[in-house]
């Protein structure tokens, strides 16, 4: 009772401090509304949706481009040099009786443009997404073919043994390496009754470009030019009812992928073999379709079950290409004209979450898949490099079963102090394969903290140990190759994130380092060992109210080993490497600059990766040239409030890259039985500017 009534007087005082002082506490807890986002409000119970109205903001502007840089525009479309226009929409309006329309339409003037459209009426919805998406790779590529699919030489064409002597070089023309998807898909939901729902949706995606690719004449190899035209449609149909202790919805997908490019052909540059042309097959048409059902069910106040079945096949009926385009090889006919490939899957899961006390929670679950491979036998005859036939090889559908099952405990040890065990075993059946099954169990334990004395943590390490079926010599494969997905494993993994809050100067720092390591006891030759370790600080500070500071850095390694062989005995020869990427940034937030119509925001990221590989041969080290990628970028972004439906948005970005790619060379005729691209490792400095008007209304 007097702790009682201490609470309520303290209450009653500061109710009359309130009441007797309601123009200091005005002015200083008075809400800006400009600053607040309401980009994802959906208040079913907000004054704007009880009633009709509307709002609307439009934006339109230009941005310029320094300089041409593909890797610069790679994925929005600012990859030409000059001036495009740039516009966004947003528009949303209700009208008396509920029915709401939305659309939203962001980079209209790009080649990265967005357009969403929304309508929602009564017990109907409905959504229509457009967006393209383009990945520009390189425009310095260049090559002698001409055509799309049939490639061809120039006429005066003189096929050499050696690069350095194909004259015809010096007329290649140059080609842009790169794509540009479109997606489409509509969406629309009806709500029959108030637990029931019905759904349908549709997407098509198509991709065009050109992309790389080679082929080979036994030791000729040459770089070709790869059309893209590709075609992906599905067509989903769902229905469902949702009530409070009970769920379940059931979805038939179907999904049709076509390529209109099936195959390259292209005439032979070389004078080696006695073939005028080659061709390749590219990526085939298939179909897949799936049946899922999802279930949930509250089994009391305290506990609640899972369930997700999913059914599935694919289909891929290809006609064949021929073995060779070599006339001259005596060859008997295709076993078959196509391939007639079925494949059946099943996957099956099921997860019980049980909380028998406030600060115990309980997680079973269990997963099986499986992958049924129906898919006729065939026997083959390769013929290697179009210059002469192999053995015959057989090919073998693989099967493959696996099975999960998981158990999880958690304990909250004290108010913001949490403690988690988890256990699972993995059980992998393959048929036919050199390792027929794997079983893995794991291990893994977390303490987390949240907010406890202003730090937030959390520490987990974690243990698992793969072990393999006895090895079957079933491939060509030198029988000590372990593949490293197959093949025993001891894996370790270990976190410690920890951040703390220093409320007294409005500051936040965090430090966090994860480590992963994979050792193969059992592989002789294969990948030995894989690790990865990440390292970071993030630091954020608001020394006054209208600014903030924002600072990281962050390091990660990948390593691994791997050893191989020339004969069948021992271990000839270790490849290792060693990639490191260190990035680090920093961010400054201004606003209410100038009687608060002014807002300034500067970001700046500078990352530098190297890549070192080596080959290590009877002791001595054979290092490949370093692979470097450094690259810094500024931004640089202002709002000015013109009026107050109006404002003035400018924004400025200059970005640097330099990379050192072994891989890549810049000359058509620098290795003598490759012809390149002539495609240099790319570097350029390059920025955008950008200026634009937005109103509301």
């Amino acid at each position: 009772m007097k702790c009682g009534a201490m609470v309520s007087a303290a209450w009653v005082t500061a109710t009359l401090a309130v009441a007797m002082n309601g123009a200091a506490a005005e002015r200083l807890f008075e809400p800006n509304y400009a600053k607040v986002n309401t980009d994802r409000w959906r208040c079913r119970l907000c004054p704007f949706e009880m009633a009709s109205a509307k709002e609307a903001t439009w934006t339109v502007g230009a941005v310029h481009v320094a300089e041409p840089s593909a890797r610069f525009g790679r994925d929005s479309g600012l990859a030409e040099a000059g001036a495009r226009a740039d516009m966004d929409l947003r528009y949303r309006r209700r009208d008396d009786n509920g029915r709401m329309t939305e659309v939203v339409a962001r980079r209209l003037g790009l080649d990265s443009r967005t357009v969403v459209v929304g309508v929602e009426g009564g017990r109907v919805k409905a959504r229509l997404d457009r967006r393209e998406i383009p990945r520009n790779i390189s425009v310095d590529g260049v090559t002698p073919f001409a055509g799309v699919s049939t490639l061809t030489l120039p006429g005066d064409w003189q096929g050499t043994f050696d690069t350095a002597r194909m004259t015809g070089l010096g007329e290649a023309t140059r080609f842009n390496h790169g794509t540009e998807r479109r997606r489409t898909s509509a969406r629309v939901r009806v709500d029959p009754r108030p637990e029931w729902w019905v759904q349908a949706g549709y997407s098509r995606e198509t991709k065009s470009g050109t992309a790389e690719t080679f082929a080979d004449f036994l030791y000729q190899s040459t770089g070709l030019p790869k059309p893209v035209a590709l075609l992906t449609e599905e067509l989903t149909t769902s229905a469902g009812v949702e009530r409070a202790a009970f769920t379940l919805a059931a979805e038939l997908r179907n999904t049709r992928f076509r390529n209109r490019r099936g195959a390259l052909d292209w005439q032979n540059p070389w004078r080696g073999p006695s073939v005028l042309r080659g061709r390749k097959a590219l990526a085939p048409d298939n179909d897949a379709r799936s049946l899922s059902l999802v279930s949930r069910m509250a089994l009391g106040r305290r506990v609640a079950a899972h369930a997700t079945l999913t059914w599935g096949e694919a289909r891929q009926d290809d006609v064949f290409e021929p073995y060779t385009t070599n006339t001259r090889l005596a060859l008997d006919p295709l076993p078959a004209n196509r391939l007639d490939g079925r494949v059946r899957s099943f996957a099956g899961s099921f997860k019980l979450l049980a909380r028998p006390t406030d600060r115990l929670r309980l997680i079973v679950g269990h997963r099986h898949r499986e992958r049924d491979n129906q898919t006729a036998t065939l026997t083959l005859r390769p013929v290697r490099g179009d210059a002469f036939m192999a053995g015959a090889v057989t090919s073998r559908p693989f099967d493959v079963e696996r099975s999960t099952t998981a158990l999880g405990v958690t304990y909250r040890v004290a108010p913001r102090v949490g403690l988690g065990f988890y256990a699972d075993s993995n059980r992998i059946r393959r048929a036919p394969a050199e390792v027929a099954a794997n079983e893995e169990r794991r291990h893994r334990i977390e303490l987390g903290v949240n907010g406890w004395r202003g730090i937030r943590a959390k520490f987990a390490f974690a243990e698992a140990e793969r072990r393999a079926s006895e090895f079957r010599s079933t491939t060509s494969n030198n029988p000590l190759t372990r593949r490293y997905h197959h093949a025993a494993r001891d894996q370790r993994t270990w976190l410690a994130r920890v951040g703390y809050e220093l409320d007294g100067i409005g500051a936040f720092v965090e430090l966090v380092a994860e480590c992963r390591s994979n050792a193969y006891p059992e592989s002789a030759l294969g990948l030995q060992r894989d690790g990865n370790c990440t390292r970071g600080v993030d630091v954020a500070y608001a020394p006054l109210p209208n600014v903030s500071i924002a600072a990281f850095y962050l390091e990660q390694e990948i390593n691994a080993a791997t050893a191989g062989q020339v004969g069948f005995r021992g271990s000839d020869w270790r490849y290792s490497t060693v990639d490191a990427v260190d990035t680090a940034g920093i961010s400054l937030d201004v606003g209410e600059l100038f009687d608060g119509v002014v807002e300034l925001s500067v970001d700046y990221v500078r990352s530098l990766g190297a890549g070192a590989y080596a080959t290590e041969l009877a002791g001595e080290s054979l290092p490949f040239p370093d692979l470097v990628s450094n690259h810094t970028s500024v931004d640089v972004h202002a709002r000015y409030q013109w009026r107050e439906r109006s404002a003035l948005v400018f924004r400025l970005r200059h970005e640097r890259f330099r990379g050192e790619d072994w891989a890549l060379v810049d000359a058509l005729d620098a290795i003598r039985n490759v012809v390149t691209f002539g495609s240099g490792s790319p570097r350029y400095a390059n920025r955008s500017i950008s200026a634009s008007y937005e109103a509301s209304f």
